[in-house]
């Protein structure tokens, strides 16, 4: 057998929305591949055609082996224990346990076939290493951040980002033939995220991973795998995430100069049937020999007929095998200005952008003081259970502290980690970006097509809708427009295609505004020291870019 998994003719969509059409594709065995794409072009509805828990519209999926697959959230009850969800991704070893246990009280009266298949059980839990499934669940929620989690507590009264912990967890308990993960970085510190790259590359299986994390992808992928959202297709592309960002390069150009060369052959077509008339110009002259000029005039007619007749058809042929415009890939553009005049001027002379004094939420937040200069751009990084959230929902103001002060100058904009499901899940995404924000519905729309995030073809989908990296960019954009002077941003890049990051990145390095963001991201790590180097080489002295560890609860 030399793949795992395939699709043949497969095409799917949501009422009026397709998203892929009579796709051919086949994963080999062992192979590592990573699923990219814009968000809600498809990637997740991808994953779970794959892994059987969705039906195709057309065509049909197939695969071979046992497939271990992580959602982007559990979907598991909320009153379900942590030693549930366990329980839950270790069913089929437990039922190998059973069953050999079941067996082995019979064996001494057991019959050839009987002990056949005892055997097969037991070399099946052996490769599995069934053995080894409760310390393998123990170490991993340990380098996932969760070591000594109470096996009672229910999912319900877990963070988000502890149920998907929890859920990483138990997949990689039983590793499956194919793994098939979707966003498994998110909510992982570097720790973290560093053991699991260790495991993804370490396993004889297929993995099949859609993510936004760009070092994961070039660390992890041999080959890519793009959801192309305008040709409702999907693609597969070698030589890793670098080769796969070259070849796209190379093949858009291709296909702008297609374009090109198919209007341009239009143009000359149409300029061949309306001047070729007169270009040939010969019967304007008349002499005296009325017979050689009728006979002339005859000729250079027929000429003009045959002309005109053949440029029209070759015109014809090429309205008849158009080649197709190539789209406006989404493009994040917006200059961001921090707030100006007489409130500016007030949070300046006020003091600090923020301050905060001795704030504590017990079990999450150390006591901690916290000081911002206005127009200082920091990172907060740290492990996991240090509390970064927590602070930025206290300075943000959307959780009270039990003890300290927090004082606030200017208008503050906030984008959450976890972002809440929609309230009104009905709302188009062009009403639901306007709400609260005054002024025409119509500059709002031209004002959010202009920052690049959404086509208007999207403005009338329902919010509920929407994927989670769309949700994402809807609260992105209503920050990034919102006129702030102070941002505080939860690990930003979840969820954003790595293209779009890039360009976010690109227009916070320019933010003239107070700046604090938490995330894990290393590849924003990186973009976070390249800029804070070059304000150090060019400093005037002002407030700069700062790092800020925080451990066990406190700034380090």
């Amino acid at each position: 057998m030399t793949e795992h998994l395939s699709l043949t003719g497969v095409t799917h969509g949501y009422g009026d929305r397709q998203l892929f059409t009579a796709v051919d594709l086949v994963i080999g065995a062992g192979e590592h591949a990573a699923v990219v794409g814009e968000n809600g072009a498809g990637k997740s509805t991808l994953l779970r055609i794959l892994a059987g828990l969705e039906a195709p519209d057309e065509g049909a999926a197939a695969s071979h082996g046992r497939v271990g697959y992580l959602a982007q959230t559990t979907g598991l009850p909320a009153s379900f224990t942590v030693g549930n969800a366990i329980d839950d991704a270790l069913e089929s070893l437990r039922a190998i346990e059973a069953e050999l246990d079941r067996l082995e009280s019979g064996l001494a009266d057991a019959d050839a076939e009987q002990l056949e298949r005892y055997g097969d059980l037991q070399t099946q839990y052996q490769l599995r290493e069934g053995y080894a499934a409760e310390s393998r669940v123990e170490a991993a929620l340990d380098r996932l951040g969760l070591g000594g989690l109470d096996r009672q507590r229910t999912l319900g009264s877990l963070s988000g980002g502890e149920q998907h912990r929890v859920g990483l967890a138990c997949v990689l308990a039983d590793p499956a033939d194919v793994l098939l993960l979707d966003e498994p970085t998110n909510h992982l510190d570097a720790s973290g995220t560093a053991w699991l790259e260790a495991r993804l590359a370490a396993h004889r299986g297929t993995v099949v991973v859609v993510s936004h994390d760009r070092a994961l992808l070039r660390k992890v992928a041999a080959s890519v795998i793009e959801v192309d959202a305008e040709r409702c297709a999907v693609n597969s592309y070698g030589n890793g995430y670098d080769g796969y960002l070259r070849e796209k390069a190379a093949e858009r150009e291709r296909w702008v100069q297609q374009y090109r060369g198919w209007l341009d052959a239009m143009a000359a077509e149409r300029l061949q049937a309306d001047t070729v008339a007169g270009k040939m110009g010969y019967a304007r002259r008349r002499d005296g020999d009325k017979m050689g000029f009728d006979f002339k005039a005859g000729t250079w007619q027929q000429a003009v007929t045959s002309k005109v007749r053949n440029a029209q058809e070759r015109l014809r042929r090429l309205e008849a095998n158009p080649v197709d415009r190539p789209p406006v890939p989404l493009k994040l553009a917006v200059e961001l200005q921090a707030e100006a005049g007489e409130e500016a001027a007030t949070a300046d002379a006020a003091g600090p952008a923020l301050e905060a004094r001795g704030v504590q939420v017990p079990g999450r937040l150390a006591p901690t003081d916290f000081r911002v200069e206005a127009g200082q751009k920091i990172l907060i990084t740290g492990p996991n259970g240090a509390g970064k959230s927590t602070l930025l929902s206290v300075l943000a103001g959307t959780l009270e502290p039990d003890a300290g002060t927090v004082v606030r100058h200017g208008r503050i904009g906030y984008l959450q980690q976890e972002l809440e499901p929609p309230a009104r899940p009905g709302t188009r995404l062009l009403p639901a970006f306007a709400a609260g924000l005054g002024g025409n519905i119509d500059e709002h729309a031209e004002s959010l097509l202009r920052l690049g995030l959404f086509r208007t073809t999207e403005f009338h989908v329902p919010v509920g809708s929407l994927s989670a990296g769309q949700q994402r960019r809807l609260a992105l954009a209503r920050l990034l427009l919102g006129g702030f002077g102070t941002m505080l941003v939860d690990e930003p890049t979840n969820h954003l295609a790595p293209v779009l990051v890039e360009q976010l990145e690109a227009a916070l390095s320019e933010f003239g505004g107070t700046l604090i963001m938490v995330s894990h991201d290393r590849a924003l790590g990186e973009w976070f020291s390249k800029c804070a180097a070059r304000d150090t080489a060019g400093s005037t002295g002002g407030p700069g870019w700062l790092r800020y560890t925080m451990a066990e609860g406190a700034l380090a």
